[in-house]
């Protein structure tokens, strides 16, 4: 989970290998291998995992989506890795990036500590090859992990401890039924868009990039975006002025397994603050989740005011998730 209105924007070398390491079972020994991310038919993959424990993870298949905007497929092969058993299947994986921050994910009943401080290890190397090349990297952290919620979060976060991170400050998901959605009220001036034409894609770049200043979104990052399953064109809404300008966002995301939709991300352009924007690109976007199919809806926030817009379109059910982080100074 990458948080909506404040949102945070984002390798190093391993050798592929067979390992052969404890099971969760005692007095067994459990063949595993990792290897780095190929092809797009990986993602795929790792959506695929990541629907399978959506109640154990906050993760989603559009996170995965948004957070591999930085890269080429090609290119993603230095920061992914995936674990999988003799048969294939897939155990976890564990996802880089260059500002320092990652993703672990184990796939529910397929964890156990020897996995997880394989995997730590993978991102702390990634982290020491990263910083050899000369790369600036101050520390490293993660997100979205609630021991409380499933057997693997506690796993994660055992193991992250175990590798010397800390535990950092907390930060907010609500959710919501889609069942009753309010009509969204542009004020006047304004209208509601959904991205489609070259023009709107350049001004929801900028939109982005005024909203999340400095922002490293670039054009060929958010086409590369729109190429990325399960992006849909018609869950890109957008406020625009009356001469065209987009000044507010909402990308939404479904997960047709779960019937559940996700926030990613959620801005507005500084100038255009404080006019309901927000909110009303927000129930736009609700509405567009509903009508293909989700019968739920997921966002994260790190700020009050983040958290105040959601709550005023109907979110509530709220959980608290942690961030770990790890000092490289030292």
């Amino acid at each position: 989970m990458v948080n909506m209105l404040a949102h945070r924007e984002g390798a190093g070398g391993l050798e592929d290998s067979n390992v052969h390491v404890a099971s969760a079972v005692p007095g067994q020994v459990t063949a595993r291998s990792v290897r780095a991310y190929a092809c797009a038919g990986d993602l795929r993959r790792m959506q695929s995992a990541v629907a399978g424990a959506y109640a154990s993870t906050s993760l989603r298949v559009g996170d995965l989506a948004w957070l591999a905007r930085h890269h080429t497929h090609r290119e993603l092969a230095l920061d992914i890795r995936l674990w999988e058993d003799g048969q294939g299947r897939l155990l976890g994986w564990t996802f880089f990036r260059s500002n320092g921050g990652f993703n672990l994910f184990v796939a529910p009943g397929c964890g156990d500590d020897a996995l997880v401080d394989a995997m730590v290890g993978v991102i702390e190397q990634a982290a020491r090859t990263s910083v050899a090349a000369g790369d600036a990297l101050a520390a490293l952290y993660t997100y979205a992990i609630d021991p409380s919620r499933s057997a693997a979060d506690r796993l994660l976060a055992a193991g992250l401890r175990r590798h010397g991170f800390q535990q950092g400050p907390s930060e907010g998901v609500l959710t919501r039924r889609l069942d009753r959605i309010p009509e969204p009220a542009p004020p006047q001036g304004y209208r509601l868009e959904t991205v489609e034409a070259p023009q709107q894609v350049v001004g929801r770049v900028a939109a982005q990039r005024a909203a999340f200043a400095p922002s490293d979104l670039t054009l060929e990052k958010y086409a590369r975006v729109r190429r990325t399953w399960p992006y849909r064109p018609g869950l890109d809404h957008i406020m625009t002025t009356d001469d065209g300008q987009v000044v507010a966002f909402c990308t939404a995301w479904v997960d047709e397994e779960n019937a559940a939709g996700l926030f990613e991300p959620v801005g507005t352009h500084p100038a255009h603050q404080r006019r309901g924007l927000a909110k009303a690109v927000c129930l736009a976007a609700l509405g567009a989740l509903r009508d293909a199919g989700a019968r739920t809806a997921q966002v994260g926030y790190q700020s009050a005011a983040a958290a105040a817009t959601y709550r005023s379109i109907g979110f509530g059910h709220e959980r608290q998730e942690l961030t770990f982080r790890k000092d490289l100074s030292g």
